[in-house]
């Protein structure tokens, strides 16, 4: 009786000898490198966030000066939109911040560089596209 093999063939970019990582793998130096890299997105989105948050307020109070004149429904519709917009600016940059956060603490537990879901090391290459990744790409495309 022969023995059939189990295993699924192997993807072209799947490695299954990488070894499975309690920490990071990245030297003091490179994680200092993410860590400047991540502190300078970081800043640059909450002046993003200050900048949205101000335009809302300042609208808010044209709006409250306008408001004895009518207003076209059409101009109306667009405000509205733009508000709208302007709010989901906001959520997407705030959820953003929180990953940049989760990866500094990353870094500050020297867990950086390493997969959330496999426990492999995540490439460099993809640490410097995407530095506040917790997963390797395998795992956000949804092929695993």
């Amino acid at each position: 009786m022969t023995k059939k093999s189990s295993s699924a063939p192997r993807k072209e970019n799947e490695v299954d000898d990488e070894p499975i990582l309690t920490k990071t793998y990245l030297t003091d130096e490179e994680l200092e490198h993410f860590r400047q890299i991540l502190l300078k997105r970081r800043e640059e989105v909450l002046r993003d966030l200050d900048i949205l948050r101000s335009s809302l307020s300042d609208e808010n109070v044209e709006d409250s000066i306008n408001s004895n004149y009518s207003m076209h429904m059409a101009d109306h519709g667009t405000e509205t939109m733009d508000r709208e917009q302007r709010f989901m600016f906001i959520a997407r940059d705030e959820k953003y911040i929180g990953y940049i956060d989760q990866a500094l603490d990353r870094i500050r537990n020297k867990t950086y560089g390493i997969c959330a879901k496999s426990g492999k090391p995540i490439p460099k290459k993809r640490l410097e596209a995407v530095p506040h990744t917790a997963v390797r790409i395998e795992f956000k495309q949804g092929k695993k």
